[in-house]
C-alpha cells in the first residue's frame, strides 16, 4: 500500500545526496578561491558584530566603521610584528637548539639503531642543511602564501564596507522567495554568528592565558605560542594539543623535564578552564552538533578546502545544518548532524 510513497521518498533522498556530492566536488575544485573567501566572510561576521556594538554605544555608522577598521589594522600589524620578531629570534637561536637536538640524539642512539635509523646520518651538519633547505623553500614560497592572505585582507575590507547593505539585500531576497521563513533564517543565522563571536572570545582568553603561563615559566616566544593557541583553538578536540607540543618541547630543551611538565599542566588547566567553565556558561547549550560530527567535520572540510577548511570546520558544519533544517526534503540531514535526542525525541 505504501510502496509508491516510500519509493518517492527514497528517490528524493538519493537525488539530494547526489546533488550534495556534485556541490561539494565543485567546492573542492574551487577551494583556492572559496577558502580565502569563506575566511573573509568569517572575519567580516566578527568585525561586523564589533561595528554593530559600537553603533549601539551611540557612535555614528561612519565613526563605528572607522574605529572597527583601526582595530582590524592594529591587530594585523601586531600579529605581523610578533611573527616576524619571533621568526628572527628563532633563526638566531637555531644553531643552539640543533646542538641540543644532536646531543639528545646521541643519548638516544641505541634506540634509533634498534628501530633501523642510523644515528650517523643525524649529525649537526646534516641537520643544519635540512633546516636551511626547509627555510629556503619557505622563503621561496612566500609569494604563494602572501597572495591568499592579501586576498583575505582586501575581501574582508570590501565586505565590511558593504556589510549592512548586503545583509539588507539578503533579507529582501529571502522575504520574496520564502516569506514565511524570514524569522527562521534570521534566528538560525544569528546562532552561527553568536557561536563565531563566542568562540573567538574564548580562544582569546585561552591565548592570553597560555602566553602568561609560558612567560611565567620562562619559555621563549611565549606571545607567539599564545597566538598559536588562539588560532588553533578554532580546531576542536585536536587544535589545543597541536598548539601545546612546540612550547612543551622548547621548555624541555631550554629548562628541563620539570618545566616541560609544568607547561603541560598549566596549559591543560587553562584549556579546561576555557572549554568547560567559560565556554559553556557563555554559549548556554553550546554546539547543537553531534560530537562525532564535529570530529569528522575536521577531516571532511580539510579534504574539501585544505587548512582553511580545518580552521572553519565547525562554522561551516553549522551553516550546512542551518540550511538543511530550513527545507523539508533535507531536514533529516540537519537532525543527523545534531546532538543525541532525549527520550522525547527532542535534541539534547
Amino acid at each position: 500500500m505504501n510502496t509508491a510513497p516510500s519509493r518517492s521518498r527514497l528517490s528524493g533522498i538519493l537525488i539530494t545526496l547526489a546533488a550534495a556530492v556534485v556541490l561539494f566536488a565543485g567546492v573542492q575544485a574551487a577551494s583556492p578561491v572559496l577558502g580565502p573567501l569563506l575566511l573573509s566572510v568569517y572575519l567580516t561576521l566578527i568585525l561586523g558584530t564589533l561595528l554593530h556594538w559600537f553603533e549601539k554605544k551611540g557612535l555614528s555608522t561612519r565613526s563605528a566603521l572607522l574605529l572597527t577598521l583601526i582595530i582590524f589594522f592594529a591587530i594585523i600589524a601586531v600579529f605581523m610584528v610578533m611573527i616576524a620578531g619571533s621568526f628572527v629570534q628563532a633563526m638566531s637561536d637555531l644553531p643552539e637548539y640543533l646542538e641540543k637536538l644532536e646531543s639528545s640524539l646521541e643519548l638516544a642512539s641505541p634506540f634509533l639503531v634498534s628501530i633501523g635509523i642510523d644515528p650517523a646520518v643525524l649529525t649537526f651538519e646534516n641537520l643544519i642543511q635540512t633546516f636551511s633547505a626547509e627555510i629556503h623553500g619557505l622563503i621561496s614560497n612566500l609569494g604563494e602564501i602572501a597572495s591568499p592572505l592579501l586576498m583575505v585582507f582586501l575581501t574582508t575590507l570590501f565586505l565590511l564596507f558593504e556589510a549592512k547593505g548586503f545583509s539588507h539585500k539578503l533579507q529582501i531576497i529571502i522575504g520574496e522567495l520564502r516569506p514565511g521563513d524570514i524569522h527562521r533564517f534570521i534566528a538560525l543565522a544569528q546562532k552561527n554568528v553568536d557561536y563565531l563571536v563566542i568562540r573567538t572570545g574564548v580562544n582569546l582568553v585561552t591565548g592570553i592565558g597560555t602566553a602568561v603561563i609560558l612567560s611565567l615559566l620562562g619559555v621563549k616566544y611565549a606571545i607567539f605560542w599564545g597566538f598559536l593557541a588562539f588560532l588553533l583553538g578554532f580546531i576542536p578536540n585536536i587544535g589545543f594539543w597541536i598548539a601545546l607540543i612546540p612550547p612543551m618541547l622548547l621548555a624541555w630543551f631550554d629548562l628541563g623535564p620539570l618545566h616541560a611538565f609544568l607547561v603541560l599542566a598549566g596549559c591543560v588547566l587553562m584549556d579546561l578552564l576555557s572549554e568547560y567553565l567559560i565556554f559553556p556558561r557563555i554559549a548556554a547549550r553550546g554546539l547543537e552538533l553531534s560530537p562525532a560530527v564535529v570530529f569528522i567535520s575536521l577531516f571532511f572540510w580539510g579534504w574539501i578546502l585544505g587548512g582553511i577548511g580545518v580552521l572553519l570546520a565547525v562554522p561551516l558544519t553549522l551553516c550546512v545544518q542551518m540550511v538543511c533544517e530550513l527545507f523539508d526534503e533535507t531536514r533529516w540531514i540537519g537532525f543527523l548532524l545534531g546532538p543525541q535526542p532525549d527520550k522525547n525525541g527532542e535534541k539534547g
